[in-house]
């Protein structure tokens, strides 16, 4: 496991509130990212911003693409306290990702708002579209029974207008969209999942799910792809074209 390059990393640190920009980059391997010993993440943000306001977690799931924004406070540990960020879904040493070793305390005057941003909620939609991310055998990885062609459209939505897009799985497909960010509104017959608040540009689709996104098309026309940030299953065709208009 390599963090900004280096294998296990150890890092030191004071007694004090420190911001973790931390960004999934394996090809397809998901982590569970908590502390050890144990005290929470206070997320702060997402894939596209802050989030409206702080949220805890025990624990952190990151699909490949994802990222995540936590403040941790190490003044909760003993100076000379060693914290390992773990991986619960990694074997052996891949469980492992870094360490902190905690120094003295430090002065830290940062208190952490209750109120971070404004999201507004998107829709109603214009279009409510629905996309199939399947294994195709020895075809490659499908999007509603199609391989990628770059002449093909899959949508053209309107500059400016918002729509909703049904995405089912067959398997485990950490979804991205280029151009804009995205709001999840729901997983199956329930809302959004514990790490699907604010501005998203990659939903983590678990096998045999279906999940609705709503997306605002704005800012440029022209031709964009979305497809599955799992690189091996992007290599095999699992990519499509929309076109805003």
């Amino acid at each position: 496991m390599l963090v900004n390059g280096a294998p296990w990393p150890v890092a030191t640190v004071e007694g004090a509130q420190y911001r973790l920009r931390i960004l999934n980059a394996c090809n397809a391997r998901r982590l569970d990212l908590r502390l050890d010993p144990g005290r929470p993440l206070t997320q702060i943000g997402t894939d596209g911003g802050l989030l409206a306001q702080p949220l805890r977690h025990e624990h952190f799931v990151l699909a490949p693409a994802q990222r995540l924004d936590a403040i941790v406070d190490f003044s909760a540990y003993p100076p000379g306290t060693a914290v390992s960020l773990v991986n619960d879904f990694g074997e052996g040493r891949m469980g492992e990702v870094l360490r902190f070793r905690v120094g003295e305390r430090a002065p830290d005057g940062f208190r952490l708002p209750g109120r971070l941003s404004t999201i507004e909620p998107l829709g109603p939609p214009a279009v409510t579209r629905t996309l199939h991310f399947q294994a195709g055998g020895t075809k490659g990885w499908l999007i509603n029974g199609e391989l990628f062609s770059p002449h093909a459209i899959a949508a053209r939505p309107a500059l400016g207008s918002v729509e909703v897009w049904r995405l089912v799985s067959d398997f485990h497909h950490p979804v991205h969209l280029h151009l804009n960010p995205f709001q999840v509104l729901s997983r199956g017959l329930a809302g959004p999942g514990p790490f699907d608040a604010g501005w998203k540009d990659t939903i983590d689709l678990r096998p045999a799910e279906e999940a609705a996104i709503a997306i605002r098309f704005d800012g440029y026309r022209g031709k964009y792809v979305f497809h599955c940030h799992n690189l091996e299953h992007e290599d095999m065709a699992m990519m499509g074209n929309f076109e805003v208009t």
